[in-house]
């Protein structure tokens, strides 16, 4: 009982890491939806309201250039699955192609260079998720009939689900979005590494809004991370029944001849 419990866990958390992985890879190929969350925060506004007021000298970036700024964001997302690469030569122009200036500053450029290492650990461990969850899928329907093993039921895979996602969204509704966000960066990045940046100091926190941004691709990327759950639980389950029912009918077919 214990070993088909763990078994069903295992199915259950590889699953998950999968369907993360396949929501991020998916959401980093449309840009984390940057262009609706764009007009969804009204980051415009937050642009003409900041960079007049800029510090670093960026006073004059194209706040009406829309197209430049999500060049800008779709420029960033790439370069941080690609191990930072880039982000200390992305600049910004006027209408007629002039360069006017850099869009990082260094301490940004070494903000998110630590965000792509993070990425790429991120990638690493998905893909390896991904390579044990269908090397347990190849020996799952063997041990299945012999052994009595079988996937937890969905109703159970939703329930152990919800009761992280409870949890979760406890802990946010307790202390709030923001103080857990700041709270992970001390956690996550090293302690001489700025990672919190001044609107008034910083395009990047202009252009993304800094944190609401990330509650909005954070949320995007569970919903996407769920649907995908479900749908490969469901093509596991319906894969499964074909196979036993394969081998079933050729198992009466051998006693029949």
């Amino acid at each position: 009982m214990m070993m088909r419990s763990l078994a069903g866990g295992v199915y259950g958390v590889l699953l998950w890491v999968v369907a993360l992985w396949l929501a991020w890879l998916a959401l980093a190929a449309l840009d984390f939806l940057y262009p609706l969350a764009y007009g969804w925060l009204d980051i415009g506004a937050t642009l003409q309201t900041y960079v007049p007021q800029n510090r670093f000298g960026r006073q004059d970036y194209p706040v009406a250039d829309v197209g430049q700024q999500m060049q800008h964001f779709a420029a960033i997302s790439h370069a941080i699955h690609l191990q930072g690469a880039g982000l200390a030569q992305l600049s910004y122009h006027d209408a007629q192609g002039k360069v006017l200036g850099l869009l990082l500053t260094r301490d940004e450029v070494l903000h998110l260079q630590d965000v792509a290492r993070l990425v790429t650990g991120g990638m690493a461990v998905g893909a390896v998720g991904t390579l044990l969850w269908l090397a347990w899928l190849a020996i799952l329907p063997r041990l299945m009939p012999g052994q009595g093993w079988r996937l937890p039921s969905l109703s159970v895979l939703l329930l152990g689900s919800a009761a992280v996602l409870v949890v979760v969204g406890a802990v946010l509704a307790a202390f709030g979005f923001e103080s857990v966000f700041y709270a992970l960066h001390r956690l996550i990045f090293p302690a001489d590494h700025a990672w919190f940046f001044y609107y008034q100091d910083s395009l990047m926190s202009s252009l993304m809004q800094a944190p609401h941004l990330f509650a909005v691709i954070g949320v995007a990327w569970l919903v996407l991370s769920l649907a995908l759950l479900l749908l490969l639980d469901t093509s596991v389950r319906f894969a499964i029944r074909r196979i036993q029912s394969k081998f079933s009918n050729q198992f009466f077919k051998g006693e029949t001849a």
